[in-house]
This record gives C-alpha cells, structure tokens and sequence, in this order.
C-alpha cells in the first residue's frame, strides 16, 4: 500500500519525537569505521530519535565484520552489497531505507 503525501505528514505529526536518519556508505574503511560507529551509537540529541542505516559494499580490508558488529544494536540497520557500486549508488540504496524526518550522510571516513 502505497500511502498519499497527506498520510505521511500526518504520520509524521503524530510522532512524539523527529527522528534523524544517518546514511553510512562503507567500503574498505576497517581503520575508521569502528570508530565512526562507536561515536554514531553513542550519539545523543536531546528531543531526537536516531537511525543509522550502514550500507557495506563487499569491503576486501575487515569492513564488513566491523559493521555486522552492530547488525544487533537497536539503533542500526545493516545493508550489505554484493559488490562495490560506487559511493552514489551505496548513498541511494541506504535512503530507500530510512524512515526519519531528517536525511543527513555521514562518510565512512569521519570527513
């Protein structure tokens, strides 16, 4: 069911708090992606709910491994790619996931 451009305002007003959603594109970022994660988990914005949507692109460096880690956190969603598309085609995969009010990328390098 696909729903009007009314009814998703109207979801989203009924919503008690805006949620944030973080695009995390990854490929071949073992050195900094543990603590890109760590720091995006452990982000707090007062009156903010947070997502972070992690797409891994079949990393040859331990990437991946670094990423499934948080496969279970509550705050996190993982989606792995067969293989490397490039960074714009990661970026596009991880917003046909989010469901936040807020759309913001965050480099898997911590530029």
């Amino acid at each position: 069911m696909k729903l009007t451009r009314v009814e998703l305002d109207g979801l989203r007003a009924r919503r008690l708090r805006p949620t944030l959603s973080l695009v995390v594109p990854l490929f071949n970022e073992a050195v900094t992606a543990g603590v890109l994660l760590e720091r995006l988990v452990a982000m707090d914005i007062p009156g903010v709910d947070v997502e972070i949507v992690v797409v891994e692109s079949n990393s040859t460096d331990g990437t991946r491994d670094i990423a499934l880690a948080y496969a279970e956190h509550p705050r996190v969603a993982i989606v792995l790619q067969d293989r490397p598309l490039g960074k714009g085609n990661a970026v596009r995969e991880g917003l046909a996931h989010v469901s936040g009010d807020i759309i913001g990328i965050q480099d898997g390098d911590l530029e």
